[in-house]
């Protein structure tokens, strides 16, 4: 039982403390045990490398503190609602890309002081999308990065045929896997003991919000994928991948099979690259081949992952995370989920879920939890999932020059495109935007225009779009089932604005007058190559202090 402590004049104070970066140790103020120890310590030298790819995500987030992209409060009081707050302010002073992660020694739930570390917001940053594919971030940063991330990617997948490679994961003992070293079973296993957060005061629980829910299917092989899982009572979660997901139609074709149980298993703090395939469609799929999400992961990170098999299932695990949650759920039996705050910033209703009952829990000692602030933190990174939509894109349009969508803001996608001919546009969005079931808004550009940069892509908007004719509306398709403006879940108009140069055959202009920085680039050719030479750390330098030209 954890006892409540008095209050630290500091508990609130943001402060970048040194983090201690080891493989099996944690903070001295995490070092609580939440189970039997069934295993001997197993020491590792402290990892020194800031870039990844990372094989734990205690190296992650030793890694982001080493460059300043870590905050540490000592206690945070979630009864309060503090660290949902906290998120908030930080995200709206800094933006989603801008803000730190952030890690909690200890929280406040139901009343008690529970112990930590939570980290938060682990990927939120412009520079995770980099080092956790062992790049150095963009000098200029920001979007500068994730574009070097992107490119990086895209050239991996195309030298792989158009698919991120494979590399198959290696099979470890229990012995030698970090999330075997506690083992818990029956009456030992409560997991309102470990520091799951309920995240807003109108969502239905505390939740399990980062896990990879592997699941498997006789035709579509293993999947696992992060979806919402709300903490029931000591043994009970509830599963809800949502309908449509991958996951879903896993236990769905179970469950209409006549099949009554189907095992599961629940990873958390999974290092990032794993998180990452587990939350997105990064992976993708050859036709109805199964893919191996594990050998994708591996591809991802240029070198083979270690898993180790469940042990009351024959699922193979990421071994170093910091914890596995094995179970079953009953088929045939469903209960209300929810409500919880979803990925675009509103409430999801509740709605009828799964559950699984706990058999047995393994962990790292003192393990290390990952928490989402849904809809308040960027999520995961998004390079991978911009790189496979690229390449998706220019597959049945060739003309796609890029094409890019923010985290929180997936269902609204900018494409640019090498527009020869009249209709080219309208064209060019229609396809995209009837296969893409996410997308409802597809602003198509000229290739002049950096997708990348929302300003440039308004101010095309802006000068060379006419609503009337270079807009299309469709009034239902398929639509991402977490947008709160449909009548009908999932289904969604969608529109088309073709914000490229109009052609007269399309109701444009007679001719478009050239743009002024096309006139400097042609009546002053050095101009940027002698502005660049001069004073590049000017341009480069000056949020740093410099100054003087």
């Amino acid at each position: 039982m954890a006892t409540e402590k008095p209050e630290s004049p500091d508990r609130l104070r943001v402060s970048r403390r040194a983090l201690i970066a080891t493989t099996t140790a944690g903070l001295a103020a995490a070092t609580t045990g939440c189970g039997l120890d069934n295993s001997a310590a197993r020491e590792t030298p402290p990892s020194t490398a800031t870039v990844g790819p990372y094989d734990t995500l205690r190296e992650a987030i030793a890694a982001l503190d080493a460059r300043g992209r870590l905050v540490r409060i000592a206690r945070v009081d979630q009864d309060a609602y503090e660290a949902t707050a906290l998120m908030y302010r930080l995200t709206e002073r800094y933006s989603a890309e801008g803000a730190p992660a952030v890690l909690f020694d200890e929280v406040k739930i139901d009343g008690e002081w529970l112990q930590g570390p939570v980290v938060g917001n682990l990927l939120g940053h412009w520079d995770a999308e980099a080092l956790v594919f062992g790049l150095e971030p963009d000098p200029a940063g920001g979007i500068a990065t994730l574009r070097k991330a992107r490119d990086y990617l895209m050239a991996m997948a195309l030298e792989n045929g158009g698919r991120f490679p494979e590399i198959a994961p290696v099979q470890v003992s229990r012995e030698q896997a970090l999330c075997k070293e506690v083992t818990l079973e029956g009456d030992a296993i409560d997991m309102t003991r470990f520091p799951f957060m309920q995240v807003n005061p109108a969502d239905g629980g505390r939740y399990v919000n980062t896990a990879s829910v592997f699941t498997k299917d006789p035709k579509m092989g293993i999947n696992f994928g992060t979806y919402r899982c709300q903490l029931k009572g000591p043994r009970k979660i509830a599963v809800s991948p949502g309908e449509g997901q991958t996951g879903w139609r896993m236990l769905d074709n179970a469950r209409n099979r006549g099949e009554q149980t189907a095992k599961v298993s629940l990873v958390i703090g999974q290092e990032p690259i794993v998180y990452l395939v587990s939350g997105s469609r990064a992976a993708g799929r050859a036709g109805n081949k199964p893919v191996d999400e594990l050998a994708v992961a591996g591809g991802l990170r240029g070198r083979a992952l270690a898993v180790v098999k469940s042990d009351s299932n024959d699922f193979l695990v990421p071994a170093n995370s910091e914890m596995v949650i094995e179970g079953e759920i009953p088929l045939q039996i469903s209960e209300a989920e929810g409500p919880y705050g979803e990925g675009l910033g509103y409430q999801g209703g509740g709605e009828m879920a799964w559950y699984m009952n706990v058999t047995r829990v393994t962990h790292r000692k003192n393990p290390w939890m990952h928490n989402s602030f849904t809809g308040v933190d960027r999520g995961p990174v998004s390079a991978a999932g911009l790189a496979s939509a690229l390449l998706f894109a220019q597959k049945f349009a060739p003309e796609v020059v890029d094409m890019y969508y923010r985290n929180r803001v997936v269902n609204v996608a900018y494409v640019s495109i090498n527009k020869t001919k009249p209709g080219q546009g309208l064209a060019v969005g229609e396809k995209l935007g009837r296969f893409n079931p996410v997308t409802k808004v597809m602003i198509v550009v000229d290739a002049d225009v950096d997708v990348m940069d929302i300003s440039q892509v308004i101010a095309a908007v802006s000068s060379r779009w006419q609503p009337h004719p270079a807009m299309k509306v469709f009034e239902s398709l398929p639509g991402l089932p977490l947008d709160p403006s449909q009548h009908t879940r999932s289904r969604t108009s969608k529109v088309i604005i073709d914000a490229t140069r109009q052609f007269p055959e399309e109701g444009g202009p007679d001719s478009y007058p050239p743009t002024n920085r096309s006139l400097l680039t042609e009546g002053a050719p050095d101009a940027f190559a002698r502005v660049d030479a001069k004073w590049a750390d000017i341009i480069e330098g000056w949020e740093s202090g410099v100054r003087q030209g």
